[in-house]
């Protein structure tokens, strides 16, 4: 009879992380498409340049007194990248977005949206720092330097 509680509640519980999983999906999908195409005008306008202007202090004031304004005491915040690679490097197991999310909400506090996860994962996946795989996503360790020091110096020949 036990056996048989433990089977249907480990049922249960994958049915309602299941469940959970769709219902987050389904709240997030209208916000998603807005999202990307918002990034993608954000990362146009940064590569054209153009962002430098716009933002980055606080109008009328001089450039030091901006700084001044904006800056806080303490810790220094992490970017979503940086957190999102902490995650990936605990474990060397694959990592679904969803569950990448989940930890930073839990770790962090920061609720960032499945989304921008997406989004940030897909740019760590262009610069090779992480892989996609069938179970999620994976943490690309560095290959280790060849050369470095270990050249011999060219030598110098003076008449």
């Amino acid at each position: 009879m036990a056996t048989t509680i433990y089977d249907y509640l480990l049922r249960r519980k994958a049915d309602l992380e299941t469940r959970m999983l769709e219902a987050q999906r389904r709240a997030q999908a209208p916000f998603e498409d807005e999202l990307r195409a918002l990034s993608l005008a954000l990362s146009a306008i940064e590569r054209g340049g153009l962002a430098a202007g716009g933002h980055g202090g606080l109008e009328g004031e001089p450039a030091s007194f901006a700084h001044a304004a904006t800056s806080r005491r303490g810790r220094k915040p992490r970017s979503a990248r940086d957190m999102i690679l902490m995650v990936l490097g605990k474990d060397d197991a694959a990592i679904a977005a969803s569950e990448i999310s989940r930890k930073l909400t839990r770790r962090w506090g920061r609720a960032i949206p499945l989304a921008a996860v997406m989004l940030e994962l897909q740019g760590l996946e262009q610069e090779g720092q992480v892989r996609r795989s069938d179970e999620g996503w994976v943490r690309i360790e560095e290959p280790p330097e060849v050369g470095g020091d270990l050249a011999p110096a060219p030598l110098a020949i003076s008449a």
